[in-house]
């Protein structure tokens, strides 16, 4: 009987942030489900961010499209581990044009998805939907292997408005892929940049990079 007494504070004190998550997971939902105003619901989106799981997904992807709320929402499903919130996001992209597509192609880079990357491929090779920059930059953020040889194709043989966007992707790229070990694949995209650009420009993006 003393070692169950002993044991339960000890549990409790475990529990105890779990429960006030949960808790305030519900109370931020509550909010989004009422009539609260613009700034209480653009809190509640930035909690959910924090404390948020995968029954949070659903109600921040719905208000991906609102004009008021859409970025506080994409900042929400940024910050959920749970992949439903990156599958929220690519489910999403079809539906979405101009500003609020921009958004969430940026978030599904902040999330480093992977499997965003055949998405993000079309996107970067599809002027039409306006988002081919931004989705090179997530490219770059994702910068696993389908992504990198992706901004390294755009570099080669890619249209040229996009070879600078290319390469600060694939610049940003490199700098990830060092930090993970991999040197080799890193000097590889860094050599793509090079051949693409004028030694001009080069000079430029570095002098940029080090003010």
């Amino acid at each position: 009987m003393k070692l169950i007494h002993s044991i339960i504070p000890a549990l409790l004190v475990v529990a105890s942030p779990v429960m006030a998550a949960v808790s305030s997971e519900a109370a931020a939902l509550a909010v989004l489900a009422s009539d609260a105003g613009l700034k209480e619901k653009a809190r509640a989106c930035q909690e959910l961010g924090d404390v948020g799981g995968p029954k949070s997904v659903e109600p921040l992807a719905a208000l991906l499209d609102k004009e008021h709320l859409a970025d506080y929402a994409r900042n929400g499903l940024e910050g959920i581990k749970d992949p439903s919130a990156g599958a929220a996001l690519r489910k999403a992209l079809p539906t979405l044009e101009g500003r609020y597509l921009s958004g969430v192609v940026n978030s599904l880079g902040v999330r480093r998805d992977a499997e965003a990357v055949a998405d993000l491929q079309k996107l970067a090779v599809d002027p039409k939907h306006g988002v081919a920059e931004e989705a090179l930059a997530s490219l770059g953020m994702i910068a696993n292997h389908d992504a990198t040889k992706t901004l390294q194709k755009v570099l080669s043989e890619g249209p040229a408005e996009l070879r600078v966007p290319a390469a600060h992707a694939a610049i940003m790229a490199a700098a990830l892929i060092a930090k993970e070990g991999n040197n080799a694949a890193a000097r590889e995209l860094l050599e793509s940049v090079a051949k693409a650009l004028p030694t001009s420009h080069l000079a430029k993006m570095v002098y940029a990079k080090r003010r």
